[in-house]
């Protein structure tokens, strides 16, 4: 398209060849009445000097009616801004107009023209399947915020399994640390009034984390009896008896060879002090007196979910006075080290030993934020102090 008097005399010998067929267009009004450009395979342009606005409007026009077109554009003109012309289409992403100087030769300005007809087809080519990448970003973004609000869900559900609030006793104190790794979380614990003269509390570990551990949480929390009712009386199933059921209806769940619980049960006499417990391949209890020093509370019993019919010991004592009792999950320990972890956990502890239950859980998880890795933990970490007064 040249809308100039005469045709610059390095575009004469395109009109002469056999093997082009060109045509000159001399104003934009003939252009967009002949709609020349759905039969052209390149557009080129030797706009000369624009004097007003109103040609830049008309040049700009016809460059974006060429790239919507997908037809490459040659600008002979000595103003290079005069590409801007054309505004921003996300449906083109390769810049199809280039410049050149209306003083360019014959046979570079043809070089350039065969150039960008070569191109042209691999231009396509690649906006196509851009084209069809951005369809499938947005179907996997969309995806992504279903799966999230389906997590967010999850965790909303989660959450309403653990304790409201802790229970309230002249001699007893609570406090409980609860961090996911991910959105869901394959540790559990439950801290609940059973009658009025004894408190249960329970801690577990599904094997792994993630919406299928989070999922086996919530069964195991449901699945685990500690009372049995009959008319207007009770009975309060002991720790070996609880654990035994809750391991005999996982068994029966026939779970996939890695699948597997860990717990901890216990009852404590609220006017005795008398603590009750058994355990089932959970890392032992830990009992620290309130000048700092630990022992572990040794408990056999295997995992939960293995074998039908096992048996888990159960252990009785009473609690000293200021005395703390402390269950965890193996995060916990993972989260101080692999190798030395489980002391350095109890020696963080242990330090905290006269603090009240709550503050030294806050203080537990001050430790935890300050280690390696604190931000992305390799698993879910869950942490229970009982306190007596």
């Amino acid at each position: 398209m040249c809308p100039l008097p005469n045709l610059p005399e390095n575009l004469k010998p395109f009109l002469e060849r056999n093997d082009v067929q060109c045509d000159w267009i001399t104003s934009y009004a003939l252009a967009e009445k002949n709609d020349f450009l759905d039969h052209s395979e390149l557009a080129l342009f030797c706009p000369g000097k624009l004097s007003d606005i109103a040609q830049k409007r008309n040049l700009g026009k016809f460059l974006l009616l060429a790239q919507q077109k997908k037809i490459p554009i040659l600008l002979l003109t000595e103003d290079r801004t005069l590409a801007n012309l054309i505004p921003v289409d996300n449906t083109h992403i390769l810049p199809r107009v280039q410049t050149a100087s209306p003083e360019i030769g014959t046979e570079e300005l043809w070089g350039r023209i065969c150039a960008m007809l070569d191109f042209s087809p691999w231009f396509n080519r690649i906006e196509q399947y851009t084209g069809q990448l951005e369809k499938w970003a947005c179907s996997l973004n969309n995806r992504f915020e279903e799966l999230h609000q389906e997590l967010r869900l999850a965790w909303r559900v989660q959450q309403d399994f653990l304790p409201k609030r802790m229970p309230k006793t002249s001699k007893l104190r609570f406090g409980a640390l609860y961090r996911p790794a991910s959105w869901v979380s394959g540790d559990i614990y439950d801290i609940f009034q059973l009658d009025e003269h004894h408190i249960g509390f329970f801690i577990a570990d599904v094997v792994g984390h993630g919406v299928a551990a989070g999922l086996m949480t919530l069964f195991v929390k449901r699945a685990l009896v500690t009372k049995e009712i009959s008319g207007r009386s009770y009975r309060l199933l002991t720790p070996d008896q609880a654990m035994a059921r809750l391991n005999d209806d996982l068994a029966s769940l026939e779970l996939p060879e890695h699948q597997f619980v860990t717990a901890c049960y216990g009852i404590i006499n609220t006017q005795t002090l008398e603590l009750t417990i058994a355990r089932a391949g959970h890392p032992l209890p830990i009992l620290i007196t309130s000048d700092g020093r630990s022992e572990r509370i040794e408990l056999d019993g295997s995992l939960l979910g293995v074998f039908s019919g096992a048996e888990f010991p159960g252990k009785q004592m009473i609690l000293p006075h200021k005395t703390k009792l402390i269950l965890v999950t193996d995060g916990l320990e993972q989260a101080f080290g692999n190798e030395t972890g489980e002391e350095k956990m109890i020696e963080k502890i242990s330090n905290s030993a006269n603090l009240p239950a709550q503050q030294m859980i806050d203080a537990l998880a001050a430790i935890i934020d300050c280690q390696e890795n604190s931000l992305h933990p390799a698993d879910d970490i869950t942490a229970v102090v009982i306190e007596t007064l």
